[in-house]
């Protein structure tokens, strides 16, 4: 989703398994010098350099949202007295995606700093001290230039998501530990045509990173939706680029959804180099003609299936296994040569130039979830820690639908049309779906749909459904107890309450949760993460010092040395213990 000078390079032919289909990617271009305004690359960084913090989507790879190193915040001094806003940072666009944290920086005038990392929907990176919000950036990288018609892309184009107007930087971005890059992807209008790049910054000078830019170009073999000539191309204004960045056998793995469902879309994966920004592998995951279809939308019949998981980046196992959800789409995937994936949690192996199929899960009820767009992919991938599940490798995902999963991830269970053979599920929320209530009716207050990942800590499990407290399970002989132990005493808004947790190890447990109120207002609470019926705080009970703006949709919060750091609107609050 997407400056003069263009420099082509070599096309690369990359041959993915996919159950009989071979798939390519063509097309590749790059501009070292784009007309977003690349300075001269960064000096390569020295070798001791290593970075450390949260560095991507809720702080590791497994999706847990868990940050277990916490020693200065405790469910003792998270109250109102003793904690509080420090200060904040307001950039020029609506920040979506999550911040991030560097513990220690050094900047080329030989100062250091714990950085905060911050990307807006107008296109634009800000890197500003933790500890001093409201000194003004570090430094900073815009990539429009409206003198030369180089603007983000709006919003309704086509008809879309809200993003404030406009569309830029959207997926949280990921930093490499040992180099200091950062990566991310722009969304741009240039001279009207929309484009996307993948972009690569030394968080050190905000100046590129190795090739700095590289266009995004991409297409597969197939006959689905939007093919011409047996190849399907990404589209650049309409695939959202949503979900966290990954590292992947050191590429940097990149995923693309729709904007609400809109236009002629298909859910994208793509491996590329971390210096040069080649292009080296791309998955399609419903690149075939379905002529029987429950839904019957632009993007159906061959389509659909996109990736975007409420913001939540792809899960990695220690075999460096891909655990990704595809969205409302077709599926015949139980079929002989089936090749369609919607509404299925893939597991992935990427091998340096493909990616092919593990394994996979998708519902029984796959085709009334998709027709209601009660989706899988509205959620991410959980893995579990085997020490509670006694030593079974179980993953743990929900869906709009308001139903959680556990997932064994040795063998997924593919689909049955009687029940999932999976080891467990059960409904979080009030309401399920049923075959004939049509798309439209499974939206609003009355039901508890649930976005991005739970959370996970301690033999617990939290989980924020939308429109209803948030619920805290336990695990027992290596599953869930279905029956909540404890919930909060308020419902969340529309779309729920994303969750980590900050902890000491097995002590001093918090539960930080954000939502989106029913107003609009960003609010964030702590909880007592052994109960969390029990409240220590929340941003709106001192409002005159804590209060946050306009809330952001599926908002993680991040904690780190102390710091706790969310954003809403055009903002980044920072939030810590009161001298």
């Amino acid at each position: 989703m997407n400056q003069s000078r263009v420099v082509s390079i070599a096309s690369l032919v990359v041959l993915i398994a996919l159950t009989g289909y071979m798939v390519n990617c063509v097309g590749i271009t790059g501009s070292p010098s784009d007309p977003g305004g690349s300075p001269p690359p960064a000096p390569p960084p020295s070798p001791s350099d290593t970075f450390t913090g949260v560095l991507m989507w809720k702080g590791d790879v497994s999706g847990q949202g868990l940050y277990a190193s916490e020693k200065t915040l405790t469910p003792a001094n998270v109250n109102s007295s003793k904690f509080g806003k420090w200060g904040s940072f307001t950039a020029d666009g609506l920040i979506v995606a999550q911040p991030l944290y560097i513990d220690s920086v050094t900047l080329a005038d030989g100062s250091t700093h714990r950085m905060v990392i911050a990307v807006t929907e107008h296109d634009s990176v800000y890197a500003f001290d933790a500890d001093h919000p409201g000194a003004g950036s570090l430094w900073e990288r815009h990539y429009v230039d409206p003198a030369n018609g180089i603007t983000p892309l709006p919003d309704n184009f086509g008809g879309r998501s809200n993003f404030d107007g406009e569309v830029g930087i959207t997926g949280t971005p990921y930093v490499d530990t040992k180099t200091g890059a950062l990566y991310f992807v722009t969304v741009l209008v240039d001279k009207g045509a929309p484009e996307q790049w993948l972009r690569a910054l030394d968080v050190r000078t905000g100046k590129d990173y190795g090739a700095g830019s590289m266009k995004i170009a991409a297409s597969v073999p197939g006959d689905g939706k939007g093919s011409e000539n047996g190849q399907i191309a990404f589209d650049p204004s309409l695939q959202n680029q949503r979900a966290g960045l990954r590292s992947v056998n050191g590429d940097i793995v990149v995923a693309w959804g729709s904007f609400s469902d809109w236009g002629v879309y298909h859910g994208w994966l793509m491996a590329f180099d971390p210096s040069t920004l080649r292009l080296k592998a791309v998955f399609n995951p419903s690149p075939q003609y379905q002529a029987n279809d429950p839904a019957n939308g632009p993007a159906d019949h061959g389509g659909g299936a996109a990736f975007w998981q409420g913001g939540a980046a792809p899960a990695i196992d220690a075999d460096g296994n891909i655990y990704i959800n595809a969205a409302d789409g077709s599926f015949d995937a139980n079929n002989t040569g089936g090749n369609n994936y919607g509404d299925t949690m893939l597991k992935l192996k990427y091998d340096g130039s493909s990616f092919q199929i593990v394994d996979w899960f998708t519902p029984f009820n796959q085709a009334c979830v998709d027709v209601a767009d009660l989706e899988l992919g509205s959620g991410g991938v959980v893995l579990l820690p085997t020490d509670i599940t006694e030593g079974i490798k179980l993953a743990v995902s929900y869906n709009k639908e308001g139903r959680l999963f556990v997932v064994n991830t040795d063998t997924m269970g593919n689909f049955n049309t009687n029940s999932d053979q999976i080891p467990q599920e059960f409904m979080v929320g009030a309401k399920s779906c049923t075959d004939g209530m049509g798309n439209g009716e499974a939206e609003g207050p009355d039901w508890n749909r649930l976005y991005g990942d739970p959370s996970y800590w301690n033999g617990y499990l939290y989980a924020g459904p939308s429109n209803m407290e948030m619920k805290q399970y336990k695990f027992e002989n290596g599953l869930l107890n279905p029956t909540p132990v404890a919930w909060t005493g308020t419902a969340t808004g529309l779309r729920g309450a994303n969750s980590v947790v900050s902890a000491n190890g097995t002590q001093n447990g918090i539960l930080w949760a954000y939502e989106k109120s029913a107003s609009g207002q960003g609010i964030l609470h702590a909880y007592d993460a052994t109960l969390i019926s029990k409240e220590l705080w929340n941003s709106n009970v001192n409002s005159n010092r804590d209060v946050l703006g306009e809330g952001v949709g599926f908002c993680a919060p991040v904690v780190a040395s102390g710091h706790v750091i969310v954003s809403s609107d055009h903002m980044v609050t920072i939030y810590g213990a009161l001298q």
